[in-house]
């Protein structure tokens, strides 16, 4: 699942994931959110294939709105990537 195997985190993608979800949440140091990327790399290293990961969809947990957004597991990692990059 990781970023860095699969496909690179380029400039432009980069610079979209931050305007569409925004910069570091709030209260968070950089540390910490490696250390959640980690945590999400492990819970979902028994998904094989790319096409699997695509599919998954997440509650933001950074949303603490009583609807929190809903983001598919792929865009939400390439954000946290971008955002302790």
């Amino acid at each position: 699942m990781a970023t860095t195997s699969e496909t690179k985190l380029t400039p432009g993608k980069r610079n979209r994931l931050l305007k569409t979800f925004g910069k570091c949440p709030a209260g968070y140091t950089t540390k910490e959110l490696e250390q959640f990327l980690d945590l999400l790399y492990g819970m979902y290293s028994h998904v094989y294939t790319s096409l699997q990961l695509r599919e998954i969809i997440i509650s933001d947990p950074f949303d603490q709105s009583e609807t929190p957004r809903q983001i598919k597991l792929t865009d939400f990692t390439d954000w946290l990537e971008a955002v302790v990059s």
